[in-house]
């Protein structure tokens, strides 16, 4: 189904040796015809078409004006006239006292609407100038109607307007002069010729770390003997602090406290060895490769206990 709205461009007449007319052109928007076209779609196209004729300097004019003073037999031989025709056309034309006529076409299809513009003038009915885009959606149709008068509105005034009058030269300013910057004189740039000393970084690498976990196990293992060695002489001493009792007496209180003595012995110097066991396991793992070996752990047992000790010069 195709849809027509028809838009009259219309100046006064000239006679062929008379000047062209200045004045803006007069559109005349004829209403389209529907054909079972959708009411919304013509009323947003009718009035959207006639908006922008408005903004781009055109005096619109609807056919409303025109027609209402004809006769109804004219009037709808007006309407009805097949609008592609030049007779058509014409008739149009001389109605409207119209210099040309613009027809703005809908044609709906299965794939969208075919929008656009052909512009006819009025006195000969020939085509000018036309601009259609097919497959536009209800959406887009507004914007469609736009991009078309944007192309056959100026391409019609070229027509019969000619071209715009170009800009006299003595209204045309002169080209600005910039000066050129002014280069300030610095002074010379010393540049030290002796190279930048750069700090060598020095990745520091531990050898030792690998095997510090033997010392370090060495020093677990006998603080658990320690320990089962300070539990034996504590059993020892609570029971000559007991002094046996009424049915078992004590029978040898002397061995009894040198089994004591010598097992708090053993216990301190375990605990003693493993606490150098220790020592010496964290030593390895925190000792760089570059600096040389000057912490020593020692171990010594005494009469009555032990110690251990650390000596030397940490880094």
């Amino acid at each position: 189904m195709l849809i027509s709205l028809f838009v009259l461009l219309s100046v006064a007449a000239q006679a062929p040796a008379a000047p062209q007319p200045q004045g803006p052109l007069t559109v005349l928007v004829a209403p389209p015809d529907a054909a079972g076209a959708p009411a919304h779609v013509v009323e947003f196209a009718q009035e959207h078409v006639a908006e922008q004729l408005e903004a781009r300097g055109l005096r619109v004019i609807r056919i409303e004006t025109v027609t209402r003073k004809l006769a109804a037999s004219k009037r709808r031989a007006l309407l009805r006239c097949h609008r592609t025709e030049a007779s058509c056309i014409q008739q149009l034309g001389a109605a409207g006292k119209t210099e040309v006529v613009l027809v703005t076409e809908l044609g709906q299809f299965d794939s969208g609407y075919r929008v656009g513009a052909r512009v006819y003038g009025a006195t000969e009915g020939e085509l000018i100038t036309e601009q259609l885009t097919p497959g536009v959606s209800e959406e887009q149709l507004l914007d469609a109607l736009t991009q078309a008068l944007d192309a056959v509105v100026p391409r019609t005034l070229r027509a019969l307007r000619g071209p715009p009058p170009s800009v006299p030269i003595s209204d045309v300013p002169p080209p600005t002069r910039v000066a050129p910057p002014t280069v300030e004189s610095k002074p010379p740039v010393v540049v030290d010729p002796t190279p930048p000393v750069v700090a060598e970084r020095v990745e520091r690498v531990y050898p030792a770390r690998k095997w510090s976990w033997l010392p370090a196990a060495g020093g677990v293992a006998l603080a658990g003997v320690g320990t089962v060695f300070y539990l034996k002489a504590k059993d020892r001493f609570d029971e000559l602090d007991r002094g046996g009792s009424v049915d078992t007496p004590l029978r040898d209180p002397e061995a009894l406290a040198s089994q004591g003595r010598n097992a708090q012995t053993v216990s301190r110097v375990a605990f003693g060895v493993g606490a150098a066991g220790l020592v010496a396991g964290a030593v390895m793992f925190l000792w760089p490769a570059d600096a040389p070996a000057r912490v020593q752990p020692t171990a010594a047992a005494i009469p009555g206990g032990g110690m251990v000790g650390v000596s030397g010069t940490l880094p």
